[in-house]
C-alpha cells in the first residue's frame, strides 16, 4: 500500500471531484424542482383565472340575449304607438273630409 503513493493521494481528490459534481447536480434539481413548482402554481392560477372568465363570459352571454329581447320588445311597442299615432292623426283629418264629401 505504501509502495504506491499515487493510488492513495490520488483517491481523496477524485472522490472530493466526484462529490462536488454531485453537490452541483444536487443543486441543480433543487433548482428544477423549485422552478417546477413555480410553474405549477402559475398553471394552477391560470387554470382557475381560466374558469373564472369562462363563467363570466356565459353570464355575460346570458345577459345580452336578455338585454336584447328586452330592446326588441321596446322597439316594438314604440314602433306600434308611432303606427297608431299616426293613424289617429290620419283619421283625425280625413274624416272631416271625408264627411264633408258624403
Amino acid at each position: 500500500m505504501s509502495n504506491n503513493p499515487n493510488n492513495n493521494s490520488g483517491q481523496p481528490n477524485k472522490t472530493q471531484s466526484i462529490l462536488q459534481e454531485v453537490d452541483k447536480v444536487k443543486d441543480v434539481m433543487h433548482n428544477n424542482i423549485g422552478l417546477m413548482l413555480n410553474n405549477h402554481d402559475k398553471a394552477s392560477n391560470l387554470q382557475d383565472k381560466t374558469a373564472s372568465m369562462s363563467n363570466n363570459a356565459r353570464l355575460f352571454k346570458k345577459q345580452t340575449v336578455t338585454i336584447r329581447r328586452q330592446m326588441w320588445c321596446r322597439n316594438m311597442k314604440l314602433q306600434l304607438i308611432i303606427i297608431a299615432v299616426v293613424i289617429l292623426v290620419l283619421a283625425v283629418i280625413l274624416i272631416p273630409i271625408i264627411m264633408k264629401f258624403v
